[in-house]
């Protein structure tokens, strides 16, 4: 059946679902045709938010026809990290990178004090 995905603030779009479709897999399909990674979206029926691991059928108000608002949410610093590296390297480095940067940026991020980071916001203003 074709439901139609409803972008706020942008495009449209129509996939093709089966009633044994996660809405992971739609959220796939969504990244493949408006290129918005599956992890930042967000699906909602009737104001509600749709679990990955559950299947079409699991939501009876589901049909021919039916339109799930579709929000964005922003990427984490991660993800940023992750899509610049992307530009340079292989996946699999790229991965390997953005990790290793979470990990000294969170060890790093331990050792300051409340009083550091203080500073820095109000430097940083």
């Amino acid at each position: 059946m074709l439901i139609t995905i409803k972008v706020l603030k942008g495009k449209d779009c129509t996939v093709e679902v089966s009633p044994t479709s996660t809405i992971q897999e739609v959220k796939e399909q969504i990244d493949a045709a408006l290129q918005i990674p599956a992890t930042n979206q967000k699906l909602l029926l009737l104001g509600r938010p749709l679990s990955n691991d559950q299947t079409i059928a699991s939501y009876p108000n589901i049909k021919e026809g039916t339109k799930l608002n579709l929000v964005v949410m922003k990427p984490g610093l991660r993800d940023c990290i992750y899509r610049a590296f992307r530009k340079y390297y292989s996946e699999a480095q790229s991965e390997k990178l953005a990790n290793e940067f979470m990990t000294d940026f969170e060890a790093k991020l331990k050792e300051q004090s409340l009083d550091d980071l203080e500073r820095f916001a109000d430097n940083s203003l």
